[in-house]
C-alpha cells in the first residue's frame, strides 16, 4: 500500500516519477550511467549489487527488481540469490571484498577504510571497480529510500514486467519516456 492518497495501491515507482518527471527523468539518467555504461563489473554484475545493497537496506520492491534484471541480463538466478543471501561466499569469489565493501558503505559509511578498498585491488579489481561499486551502493541508498519513503511495494507476480522494463526499455528509454511525460 502506497502512502500517498493520489497514488494507487500498487503503483510502481514509475508513478511515482510520472508525477515529478524531471526528477524522475534525472534519477533514470544517474542510474542509466551507473548501470549500463561501460564499468568493471557487467550490467548482471551491477544489477546483483543493486538487489544486495536493496536487501540490506530491506527494499523488497528494488530487491526483487533488480535481481530479476540480473537473471534476464545472463546472471544464473541461483548465483543472484546467493550473491544476496551469502556475501561471504558468492559464486564468483573476487566479488567477496566487493560485496563487504558495498555492504560497510550501506550501513557504516564512515567505517570505510584504506584497507576495504584495498582488499578489492588485492582480488585483481581496478580502481573503477571501487568506484563503481559504491557509485552502485550510492545510487540504491537514494532509490531504496524513494521507494520505501512512498510505500512502494511489488507483488510477486509484477516482478517479472518490472525486470522486463529494466532490461528491455532500460534506465534511458525510462528517463526518454518521463521526459517526455
Amino acid at each position: 500500500m502506497t502512502y500517498l492518497p493520489g497514488l494507487a495501491e500498487d503503483a510502481t515507482l514509475i508513478e511515482v516519477f510520472k508525477a515529478h518527471p524531471s526528477v524522475g527523468a534525472a534519477i533514470m539518467m544517474l542510474n542509466d550511467a551507473v548501470m549500463r555504461q561501460p564499468a568493471p563489473f557487467s550490467p548482471a554484475e551491477r544489477e546483483a549489487i543493486a538487489a544486495y545493497v536493496s536487501q540490506i537496506n530491506a527494499c523488497q520492491y528494488c530487491g526483487a527488481l533488480h535481481a530479476d534484471a540480473a537473471t534476464k541480463l545472463g546472471m544464473a538466478a541461483e548465483d543472484v540469490a546467493a550473491l544476496c543471501l551469502r556475501p561471504e561466499a558468492p559464486p564468483d569469489p573476487r566479488l567477496t571484498p566487493v560485496l563487504a565493501y558495498v555492504a560497510k558503505l550501506t550501513t557504516q559509511p564512515a567505517q570505510v577504510s584504506q584497507a576495504d578498498v584495498q582488499r578489492i585491488l588485492d582480488a585483481g579489481w581496478d580502481e573503477g571497480a571501487v568506484s563503481f561499486a559504491a557509485f552502485v551502493a550510492g545510487v540504491y541508498a537514494l532509490m531504496n529510500r524513494v521507494v520505501e519513503g512512498h510505500g512502494i511495494t511489488i507483488a510477486k507476480d509484477r516482478v517479472d514486467a518490472g525486470g522486463r522494463r529494466l532490461t528491455e526499455t532500460g534506465y534511458a528509454g525510462i528517463a526518454r519516456m518521463l521526459a517526455g511525460a
